[in-house]
């Protein structure tokens, strides 16, 4: 199989399976090898191998452990447990996991505060995929054009017609890519969270 074509099936399989569907969250609360299971289910194009697991037991009690995730009431995690759980799994690809504590810190303030109106985190997930969802419809033609300007580059620089520099161009401009896009929620995280609790 030509590379593109195994380019095309991964991408088609990440805009289909890459985001947990909103609707996708139980209604109801669940234990914690409930909640373990439902995300591994959910996340399960991130696993690496059949016997892999994108998040375990022990991780969520740490992430609850780093106020990172509200404890469970009566052992047992609700909906918004969960929708923060596929949060951190998102962030945790960019940031470590005190710079994750700090970008959640207002959402778990809020969710333990007994005075403030609560935030409608299904709400604010959903508004989270709609964002996503344009990046997703041009997903597929941002990386046929990315293959294509490799391969107009390898000709401009008279480069041999060769699957691996091809690959190998093409894995380095999705890596700089990613690298930009970290560097601005470095920055954003530092200029808009980290700085303004500093001050305080």
């Amino acid at each position: 199989m030509r590379y593109e074509e195994f380019i095309k099936g991964i991408v088609e399989k990440f805009v289909s399976k890459g985001l947990v569907d909103a609707d996708s969250f139980p209604d109801m609360e669940i234990y914690m090898d409930q909640a373990e299971t439902f995300m591994n289910r959910e996340l399960e194009i991130f696993k690496q191998n059949d016997k892999d697991k994108v998040i375990t037991k022990t991780m969520i009690g740490n992430y609850v452990k780093h106020n990172m995730l509200p404890r469970p009431v009566n052992k047992k995690y609700s909906k918004d447990h969960l929708i923060l759980l596929t949060l951190i799994f998102y962030l945790k690809g960019i940031f470590q996991m005190e710079e994750i504590e700090n970008i959640l810190k207002p959402l778990i303030d809020n969710y333990n505060s007994v005075f403030d109106d609560k935030v409608d985190l299904t709400a604010l997930y959903e508004g989270i995929l709609s964002a996503q969802a344009e990046e997703l419809q041009s997903l597929t033609d941002n990386i046929s054009s990315m293959v294509e300007s490799s391969k107009h580059q390898m000709r401009e620089k008279e480069l041999s017609d060769d699957d691996m520099l091809e690959m190998f161009m093409l894995i380095v401009s999705l890596s700089m890519k990613a690298n930009a896009q970290k560097f601005l929620a470095h920055k954003l995280l530092q200029e808009y969270i980290l700085k303004p609790k500093q001050k305080n």
